[in-house]
């Protein structure tokens, strides 16, 4: 008998196979590879890649060689498992590992492009992980972010039920809060910004897309009781997130790590 209540956030959604996207989706990395001019001599490492949605996405356009690390094995699987069912292409482009964002696998000043995505909010050091990232990033490589923000205050309940459901205490931070945790660092200059707003769904489009998971073939052979208990959880999973997206925006921004210091823009665009 699966203990669906007792899974966390990240365990659930792995086993449910939920697409995890970042922010945006598919128009999100379509963003970040034409402002980072990014090409086939790209390399890239997604932190945070949980089931390879975006590392995916980035090599299937761009045709560019990506790694993807994450801390959670149930995630790392499902995105290995969705990677082995691509074309041998993506398969000789793509890898996925276990591995944290403290302590990232890779030398000093490797890599072209870093996505972040959504993945800094569930990390407790924010300035170790930034600080990690900018190490592999060679010289005038750019990192990625695109970060949930409260465009106006929630309710303390809508932060307590949000915190209680991800497991990591949500801090309501604004667009502006973003981006001074990013470029607290001297090596980081913000490239291009963009703020987006985002809404509720209806009852309808949140019961229609559970249906969606019941009838995936791995949750349709579970047990009854299973099935009912899973259906619970992603409901409720779903009408808190869909109460939290009344309050939220998403930055999209492109930070650069400099070489050298420059001097200001005074005259530039707003």
């Amino acid at each position: 008998m699966l203990d669906f209540k007792n899974m966390s956030y990240v365990e659930f959604i792995s086993f449910i196979k939920e697409t995890n996207r970042c922010p945006g989706g598919k128009d999100t990395i379509n963003w970040i590879l034409q402002n980072s001019f990014a090409n086939k001599d790209t390399r890239a490492l997604e932190v945070g890649s949980n089931t390879g949605f975006s590392s995916l996405e980035v090599a299937r356009s761009v045709k560019c060689r990506i790694s993807g690390i994450e801390v959670v094995p149930e995630a790392v699987t499902i995105a290995n498992h969705e990677l082995s069912l691509d074309t041998a292409e993506i398969q000789n482009l793509v890898d996925f590992q276990v591995a944290s964002a403290y302590d990232i696998p890779f030398e000093s000043n490797t890599f072209d492009l870093i996505i972040a995505g959504g993945s800094t909010s569930f990390m407790d050091d924010k300035s170790k992980a930034i600080t990690e990232m900018e190490r592999v990033l060679k010289p005038w490589g750019f990192l990625s972010v695109t970060n949930l923000f409260y465009d106006r205050e929630p309710p303390k309940k809508v932060l307590d039920d949000v915190s209680d459901v991800i497991g990591v205490r949500i801090n309501p931070l604004k667009a502006h809060d973003w981006i001074d945790v990013y470029t607290q660092t001297q090596e980081f200059e913000i490239y291009k910004l963009e703020q987006v707003t985002l809404s509720d769904r209806s009852v309808e489009e949140i019961d229609a897309y559970i249906d969606f998971f019941l009838n995936k073939p791995h949750i349709a052979k579970l047990s009854a009781k299973e099935k009912s208990e899973l259906q619970a959880k992603w409901k409720y999973i779903l009408k808190v997130f869909n109460e939290n997206h009344k309050y939220l925006g998403f930055i999209r921004a492109l930070l650069r790590k400099r070489h050298i210091e420059e001097e200001p823009e005074l005259f530039k665009l707003t």
